[in-house]
């Protein structure tokens, strides 16, 4: 987990703090990035901290409460102050392709989706290369910000076939919690498998405002192309990730215990 030690330019910081509130705030970070802590871990006490930094415990009070404010750490009643969890922990398989939804759900976190825009548009060269395209044939893009319990944790732009989703309109999936769901429903799509790079990227500047980050700041990046039961593309997705909201898992077992609802598994238990 990342901590952005300028606070002038943290995605949320706040300027109007005395100067040494802000100096208690950038030792607070420190502290945590020198220790290794990670989400879930419990900072030290407020005493502790003070007698640390040798400051009040007012100031560290108020450095605490800022920090809170800026969602870099997160209070649980009298237990303390802790380092917030991650929204989700995605799984990364070429073997299969898991919807946000059913990780997020599995985790028993609420699974939110925004649809920023929906529309067709002709496949540009690399676009129609990950869909075996030819270079202007009709796709549909979706682009949407995805949130774990209301806390928006990436931005996704899908690009999929027009010729594989006939009719298929906005109205259909601004509500749809799971758009691979509805394609399985309406059109009979599997997805089975993935082709996957991830990268660091600094965002653009429209998923660094929706995702409340720097403009500049990195995401992770996931470029993904979805393969059908048949071995045909009929995803391309290029996913920006909140860099502390966020991490990727690889899976031993691709048929392990995290059995898929809109994954047909059953081809891949039979080898």
């Amino acid at each position: 987990m990342s901590f952005n030690l300028d606070f002038g330019r943290s995605r949320r910081a706040t300027t109007s703090s005395s100067p040494m509130v802000q100096r208690a705030r950038v030792l607070i970070l420190k502290l945590i990035r020198d220790s290794d802590m990670t989400s879930g871990d419990r900072i030290p006490s407020e005493r502790e901290l003070a007698e640390r930094f040798r400051i009040s415990r007012m100031t560290v009070r108020k450095a605490l409460s800022q920090l809170v404010k800026e969602s870099e750490l997160e209070r649980r009643g009298t237990s303390g102050t802790f380092i917030p969890e991650l929204a989700v922990v995605r799984p990364l398989s070429r073997r299969i392709s898991t919807a946000i939804s059913e990780v997020l759900e599995s985790g028993g976190r609420h699974s939110g989706s925004r649809l920023l825009f929906f529309e067709q548009i002709a496949a540009d060269a690399n676009i129609s290369r990950h869909l075996e395209l030819d270079e202007g044939d009709d796709v549909i893009s979706i682009k949407r910000l995805r949130s774990a319990n209301e806390v928006p944790f990436c931005v996704e732009t899908s690009y999929l076939p027009s010729i594989r989703v006939p009719g298929l309109v906005a109205a259909d999936v601004v509500d749809t919690p799971s758009l691979y769901s509805y394609l399985r429903n309406r059109y009979q799509l599997t997805f089975a498998n993935s082709d996957f790079h991830v990268s660091v990227r600094d965002a653009p500047k429209a998923e660094a405002e929706l995702l409340n980050l720097a403009v500049g700041a990195s995401t992770l990046c996931i470029n993904m192309t979805v393969y059908d039961n048949d071995g045909k593309p009929v995803e391309y997705l290029i996913s920006h990730n909140h860099p502390d909201l966020v991490a990727l898992e690889s899976l031993r077992e691709d048929t392990g215990q995290f059995k898929s609802v809109y994954t047909d598994w059953s081809e891949y238990r039979q080898h």
